[in-house]
């Protein structure tokens, strides 16, 4: 994911960095319309996970297990669940225990749909 360094607004953003922006709104409670403060802030965690992406990129990719465990999911889901780890755990190659925690996180439930 690359952002730019300065993002006025939502409508700035392409449809992954908009599911990466909103789960880490979601991550930091809030669930409406964000003000100004709320929005700059959750932008501040995206510029960072993609300056931690670029600065050491994944080698290879999810394991077998993770790349099963989120098999179900929509490409949009998997983008929140890893800002969901990144936020909670700091981590861009999260382990299948943070993919957990992080989509519990974003949707509120397990991905076998217990809480």
């Amino acid at each position: 994911m690359t952002v730019p360094d300065v993002v006025a607004d939502e409508s700035d953003l392409n449809h992954a960095e908009k599911a990466f922006l909103d789960a880490v709104l979601v991550c930091h409670g809030i669930r409406e319309r964000p003000t100004e403060a709320d929005f700059n802030q959750a932008m501040r965690v995206v510029i960072a996970y993609a300056q931690q992406v670029q600065d050491n990129p994944p080698e290879g990719g999810p394991s077998q297990l993770i790349r099963r465990w989120l098999s179900p999911l929509s490409d949009q889901d998997r983008i929140r669940v890893a800002a969901a780890a990144f936020v909670k755990f700091g981590v861009t190659k999260p382990s299948i225990f943070q993919v957990r925690a992080g989509y519990r996180e974003v949707f509120g439930m397990d991905l076998s749909g217990s809480s």
